[in-house]
């Protein structure tokens, strides 16, 4: 009778691994899931192209927007046009994230390695070399290189809240990094990153870069 009984009991905690490795295995939410990083998620996450109207702002010469969504935020790039000529593309890189509780400092470098890098012509550029300016949206950062006489290139960052604006997806604050190659000053270049084009999405009847908001709670922070 032991032998049976030791028998039995062996199957029975056999039968209660298996059942508990299938289990798992039927699991959403996996270990190698959760070990997954941001970076890898990335990699694995595709673009969708989606309407121009889309865009989170509001910014001159677009002519392409790109949005994915990711563990905890969610990223778009708008393509704008480059009628300045050179290499490289003009290009504003966005990331709304949902923080819980006060979201900490912007952090520049940190912002630039989930960019992929600063794009050309400044690569390398670090927060040290940037100068900073104020608007009605409140303060950003950036740096020009000229490409000739008449060529300016700008490379701006800026962090916008949702105390400033609404944004996307209920997030809480929307990091900006912008390169804007244009014929003309540096004012021109950073048009797409100023208050008249970030302090809200594109609107029918508004003209691109036009400052305007879109509801009573979207009004820009004076600083």
């Amino acid at each position: 009778m032991s032998g049976r009984a030791g028998s039995r009991s062996m199957f029975w905690r056999i039968g209660l691994v298996l059942s508990c490795a299938a289990a798992l295995a039927a699991c959403a939410v996996t270990p190698q899931s959760l070990l997954t990083s941001s970076a890898a998620l990335r990699e694995q996450t595709p673009f969708t192209p989606i309407s121009v109207s889309q865009s989170w702002i509001n910014a001159p010469d677009i002519v392409m927007v790109m949005q994915r969504g990711l563990r905890g935020e969610s990223e778009q790039r708008v393509a704008m046009a480059n009628r300045a000529g050179g290499t490289g593309e003009n290009v504003v890189i966005m990331r709304a994230q949902a923080h819980h509780g006060r979201a900490g400092r912007f952090d520049y470098d940190e912002f630039v390695r989930w960019a992929g890098g600063t794009p050309a012509p400044f690569r390398g550029v670090t927060s040290g070399d940037l100068l900073s300016a104020e608007d009605e949206a409140g303060i950003y950062f950036w740096a020009e290189e000229r490409g000739g006489a008449d060529v300016v290139c700008v490379l701006g960052v800026r962090r916008l809240t949702s105390a400033q604006r609404l944004l996307p997806a209920g997030a809480t604050t929307l990091d900006i990094l912008m390169r804007n190659c244009v014929r003309g000053e540096s004012q021109d270049a950073l048009a797409p990153l100023l208050a008249g084009s970030v302090s809200a999405s594109p609107m029918p009847g508004v003209s691109a870069g036009a400052s305007r908001n879109i509801s009573p709670l979207a009004a820009p922070v004076v600083r």
